[in-house]
């Protein structure tokens, strides 16, 4: 659905860990409307309503390198995101409903009124609005006497069609992957992977210079897989993983999946003294090897034709 969040929805920070970031992505964005705020390569997402830097951080990695309130990594994690008005809690309710996800339950509490759901990783969600407290169950001495019943759904849905507008009957397909855009993807995975090559070579001969020499391909491997010094290339590497994933015949991809790849390429492969650690590492090996640069211009290249796709 277009419309965006309503500003007022309240959640307070917290990170979760997913172990794919565009399913993610796709529920807390495109289902529940959350704003991406940031974007960490294939690493990390930043999320929120009303333009705060995040509410929900998206972290496919085992820590958020020591950002408070890291992801857990002892499995789904349930967590709750207050909704404004029971307006805003309909709307969340047709998100769902419109992306075709079964709720766990629906409640009525009382002084409060909420949505049980999970999302692809198994997390679960609890979406509800406060009642003012003039509504809230009382017995006669004045008690609160809390009381938990089926929320009318049906309900809930009529009087937020009546007060924002029917819901679309159904969403215009997104175009389905050309055969020039796939075309288009393969150019920039090949310069991407030259690219990756001669940056391993750089680093390589970086680390053997300070620690020693790599004897063999598996102790570089592990190496690169491991060790912090390389460890900057991993964003690069899954970006390159992600093309080989969309370029697939069988792959589900629009066109506007690619046109998020190569923007996400653009973003990264811009070298900058005073950016992210990718892109002052880049810098560093743009302004050292020869190399570094004709494969920088070949992906600029194929970045340019993509774009003119």
């Amino acid at each position: 659905m277009s419309r965006r969040i309503d500003e007022r929805v309240e959640i307070g920070r917290v990170h979760v860990k997913v172990s794919d970031l565009e399913r993610a992505m796709a529920f807390y964005s495109g289902v529940l409307g959350f704003e991406v705020q940031e974007r960490w390569g294939a690493s990390a997402a930043f999320l929120s309503a009303g333009g705060s830097h995040h509410h929900i951080g998206l972290n496919t990695r085992e820590s958020l390198g020591g950002l408070a309130g890291g992801a857990s990594t002892n499995g789904p994690c349930h967590f709750a995101i207050r909704y404004p008005d029971r307006a805003s809690l309909g709307d969340a309710l047709r998100r769902l409903q419109h992306a075709s996800i079964p709720l766990e339950g629906a409640s009525d509490h009382g002084v409060s009124e909420a949505l049980y759901v999970r999302d692809p990783d198994g997390n679960g969600l609890e979406l509800y609005r406060d009642r003012p407290k003039e509504e809230w169950p009382r017995a006669a001495d004045g008690s609160l006497t809390m009381i938990s019943t089926p929320l009318d759904l049906d309900l809930l849905v009529r009087e937020t069609a009546a007060s924002n507008g029917p819901a679309p009957a159904s969403a215009t397909p997104p175009a389905a992957l050309s055969d020039a855009t796939r075309t288009h993807l393969k150019d920039l995975r090949t310069s991407m992977l030259d690219l990756h090559k001669v940056l391993l070579d750089d680093a390589k001969s970086a680390y053997e210079l300070d620690r020693g020499r790599v004897g063999t391909n598996a102790q570089l491997l592990q190496l690169v897989i491991s060790d912090p010094w390389f460890s900057w290339l991993h964003l690069l590497s899954g970006l390159i993983v992600r093309i080989d994933e969309s370029i697939s015949r069988d792959a589900p991809t629009t066109e506007a999946d690619a046109a998020a790849i190569v923007a996400e390429a653009e973003r990264l492969l811009t070298a900058s003294e005073g950016g992210d650690e990718f892109q002052k590492r880049y810098y560093e090996a743009l302004q050292r090897q020869p190399a570094v640069v004709l494969a920088h211009a070949a992906v600029r290249r194929a970045l340019k034709s993509a774009h003119r796709a």
